[in-house]
């Protein structure tokens, strides 16, 4: 599998979190600190998974446990550009009935709270 590379970014109002690579159980760590850090921007998260080329249960857990402290924290979460193959596991797992998934990044930021 491929390695993981996560950024976090300011975009206005929201911290955008760039994935690309494979999330699964050896990599999620990864992830989650990219979450904590991007919450230190904002409580609304965008996670930009253009790049992203496989996700398994153990990302999805990061997704939700990221939705969760949203929801806590007034703040919201949004998906964008997922390719084929970790998009078909969000909508297995109802993920993508609790958390929105846009084509870009500037449409998660424009279809979220101002």
């Amino acid at each position: 599998m491929d390695n993981l590379r996560v950024h976090v970014a300011s975009s206005g109002a929201y911290a955008v979190i760039t994935v690309a690579g494979d999330v699964d159980a050896t990599t999620t760590g990864q992830l989650h600190e990219a979450v904590v850090r991007a919450r230190e921007i904002s409580a609304h998260l965008v996670f930009d998974l253009a790049e992203m080329t496989f996700m398994d249960s153990a990302g999805i857990r990061v997704l939700l446990d990221a939705f969760h402290h949203t929801q806590t924290e007034g703040g919201s979460i949004a998906l964008s550009g997922p390719r084929p193959s970790p998009r078909k596991v969000m909508e297995l797992v109802g993920l993508a009935d609790h958390i929105p998934i846009y084509d870009s990044p500037a449409e998660a930021v424009a279809g979220g709270p101002a």
